[in-house]
């Protein structure tokens, strides 16, 4: 039996709190702040404790997903990802790392929230200070709004099921289909290892796509393709979605 072995890879860098994000921190009158980080950036205990210098309470959690508090995987897109709601009772929310993928995740985990508050990124590396706010993820909300109201309407629909570990929901899939059908509808489970979204255009008679992959297949894909698509965790009850966006 082949024996797998996960390393995390650390950053090698020295993560501080510099002066120019001091004068942010100040700048915004933070006294609260929701760290979350990558994993090559999570070694952060000499941050955390310049942070409480200034008398910043740090908050942190756990996203499910995850080996260790702080770390934050792409997929932790939803409000119940996490084990505490950190993001609501912090004054800011401040990720650590490079690139934006993560901290999208961040704002999307927001996206049914009355006021979604912007994520600060701070790039160890380039020691860059950049601010992401929801206009960065409109587009996706505005399709995800309406996709899940063109999937309420459809009548034929695929359900996308990969083979890769770790996002492999063919159960799930099983019952999905098992629910659609008894609403009267048609549901058809689609198998593969990898998804590539214009091969979809292969089956015109599809409605409307439900995927059960890495979720943000149903939130970043889906502003590259027509037909709607949307995420497993909504398709068993799509109105109830549509209701929490307000």
């Amino acid at each position: 039996m082949t024996e797998l072995v996960f390393i995390d890879a650390k950053w090698d860098g020295k993560i501080e709190l510099t002066e120019k994000l001091k004068e942010y921190l100040k700048k915004h009158k933070t006294k609260s702040l929701a760290l979350f980080a990558s994993t090559q950036f999570t070694d952060l205990d000499e941050f955390i404790n310049q942070l409480e210098i200034l008398e910043i309470k740090v908050n942190t959690t756990k996203a499910k997903r995850t080996s260790d508090k702080i770390q934050i995987l792409g997929c932790d897109c939803y409000s119940n990802s996490f084990e505490n709601s950190i993001i609501e009772e912090s004054d800011l929310i401040l990720y650590i790392g490079d690139g934006l993928f993560h901290p999208k995740a961040l704002l999307l985990a927001q996206a049914k929230t009355q006021r979604i508050k912007p994520v600060t990124t701070f790039n160890p590396m380039s020691n860059s200070i950049e601010e992401l706010d929801k206009d960065s993820i409109e587009n996706q909300i505005t399709r995800m709004k309406r996709n899940l109201k063109m999937y309420v309407n459809s009548t034929t629909i695929g359900i996308l099921v990969t083979i890769k570990p770790g996002q492999q929901y063919f159960n799930s899939a099983k019952k999905l289909k098992e629910q659609l059908e008894k609403e009267g509808k048609k549901a058809y489970i689609f198998i593969g290892n990898s998804l590539d979204l214009n091969d979809l255009e292969n089956y015109t008679f599809i409605q409307s796509w439900v995927n059960t992959a890495c979720p943000r297949i149903g939130t970043d894909d889906i502003v590259n393709t027509d037909k709607p698509i949307i995420n497993l965790h909504e398709a068993f009850n799509p109105t109830k979605a549509l209701e929490e966006f307000g």
